[in-house]
């Protein structure tokens, strides 16, 4: 997946939640900082143990 498919695949799952009233959880906060450019709240950091 191109970094442009997952822009768009956060953006929707953002516009989804939105319309569904979900916005409390975990994923839309992912979606929402996705989708603004900013730092996927939910990555590994490289190097991290597991």
């Amino acid at each position: 997946m191109t970094q442009e498919q997952k822009l768009h695949y956060w953006q929707n799952m953002r516009t989804a939640m939105e319309a569904a009233g979900q916005t409390s959880g975990a994923i839309y906060k992912r979606a929402l900082a996705i989708s603004q450019g900013l730092p996927d709240p939910l990555a590994i950091p490289e190097g991290a143990q597991p």
